[in-house]
């Protein structure tokens, strides 16, 4: 089927690069003239990836369009990947989808074909079924007469879409008609049918998509719990405690192991949105209490900073922070790890903060804002640092770190070997006295 993608933001444009790296048409449109004027220059808006190789290699399978009438003219399959905000109350705003759905409503209607409309956003359950379906046809449409909606999240993160797209556990379909299966056929020749896919009802699917997140937001949240309760007992290493817990294949070493708090734009607001769906169906909420332990590791990290400053007495500290946004080959800061510690950091008696990240200069008012120190080598700032803090693994900070000397390290994620380095190094799930 030719394809048009709608939305070409951090998801949308990394999957239209997928999708014509398949061989298929793909027309491309966004609000944004930027992102367009970029894509014609062969250039890729974002830091991710994959994406500017892919734009250059399969540049003849793209199609950019200031007129959406035209990309879906031109299309079988329309892939609508717009945002869909948190709310106030953590349930998700469909406001950007129903607007396009206005949009598109008289495109349609004109066309004379069926139309199969694809929503990948992360949206609540219900939304397919209950909304988009009904505004379709309020504005003059016939379901399964003039289009089909179907229901086809992604499991990606960022820094790795591409490759997630590529090579994803399974494909997730949610559709209330037969004609479902032309989506499922649709994948089936993207990836030579060597991928599972699971073909639902829409509700079903979207259940299974803010629940997937959830889940895995908890095994996170139990690494961090068994993590902190090793810190309690002398002799203890919690990377290997959670190492072996993941060898029984019932569990997995997949995001068991000790590291920093989750955030990022899926995992924190997938984990509120299931606890506001199931908030009136039952009474005790497991994503509500898994949110509150998440919220409590910046203060733990707090804490170990404290102990490491009483423990080495010092009267002066020069804090490195290594990596601000909440993963590597991101630009994203808000809300990550780094960002939560640094708004708590003053109840620290630091002298001076310094900043290093792989992805992006933060914006000068940020910096001056939070007081902090930003070095555009990592180099230079673990020389003007005593005390390193590690936020996201990184093989870059791994290198460096192994070279300093006479520094102290606090480890979150378990990168360094203390036998191969010359500096003190404390480890997150480890005894602090």
């Amino acid at each position: 089927m030719i394809s048009s993608v709608i939305g070409l933001g951090k998801l949308g444009f990394p999957f239209a690069l997928f999708l014509a790296s398949k061989k298929i048409k793909v027309f491309c449109y966004d609000k944004d003239l930027k992102i367009l004027n970029d894509i014609k220059i062969n250039k890729s808006p974002y830091i991710e990836p994959k994406t500017q190789t892919y734009l250059l290699k399969y540049r003849n399978k793209i199609f950019v369009d200031t007129e959406l009438s035209k990309v879906v003219n031109n299309s079988d399959i329309s892939h609508i990947v717009l945002p869909t905000p948190s709310l106030r109350n953590n349930s998700f705003s469909n406001k950007y989808i129903i607007n396009c759905l206005k949009t598109l409503a008289p495109i349609i209607r004109k066309k004379n074909k069926k139309h199969i409309i694809n929503i990948t956003s992360t949206v609540m359950p219900g939304s397919c079924k209950n909304i988009f379906c009904k505004i379709l046809e309020v504005n003059g449409l016939k379901n399964e007469k003039d289009f089909t909606i179907t229901y086809n999240p992604h499991f990606i993160a960022q820094g790795t879409t591409i490759n997630n797209l590529e090579n994803p556990d399974f494909v997730l379909i949610g559709s209330d008609s037969k004609d479902g299966n032309k989506l499922v056929s649709y994948y089936n020749k993207i990836y030579n049918k060597k991928v599972h896919i699971s073909h639902l009802n829409t509700q079903e699917a979207e259940i299974v998509k803010i629940s997937i997140n959830s889940y895995i937001t908890t095994k996170i949240t139990f690494s961090n719990f068994i993590s902190e309760a090793c810190e309690k007992v002398k002799g203890v290493n919690g990377s290997k405690v959670l190492k072996a817990i993941g060898k029984d294949n019932r569990i997995g070493n997949s995001y068991l192991g000790v590291g920093t708090k989750y955030s990022g734009p899926c995992f924190p607001r997938d984990n509120k949105a299931l606890d506001f769906f199931i908030r009136k169906k039952i009474k005790n909420s497991l994503p509500m209490f898994v949110d509150q332990i998440n919220n409590s590791q910046t203060n733990r990290l707090i804490r170990i900073i404290k102990k490491v400053i009483y423990k080495n007495n010092l009267s002066k500290v020069n804090l490195g922070i290594l990596g601000l946004t909440y993963k590597d080959n991101t630009s994203i800061l808000k809300d990550s790890q780094s960002y939560d510690l640094i708004k708590k950091i003053n109840s620290i008696k630091i002298n001076k903060i310094n900043v290093y990240d792989n992805n992006f200069k933060p914006p000068f008012n940020y910096l001056k804002k939070n007081k902090l120190n930003y070095f555009n080598s990592l180099k230079k700032l673990i020389e003007n640092s005593n005390i390193l803090l590690t936020m996201y693994p990184s093989q870059s900070f791994l290198d460096l770190l192994l070279k300093s000397k006479n520094k102290i390290i606090i480890d979150c994620w378990n990168l360094v070997d203390e036998n191969k380095s010359k500096s003190k190094i404390y480890k997150l799930g480890n005894y602090i006295s």
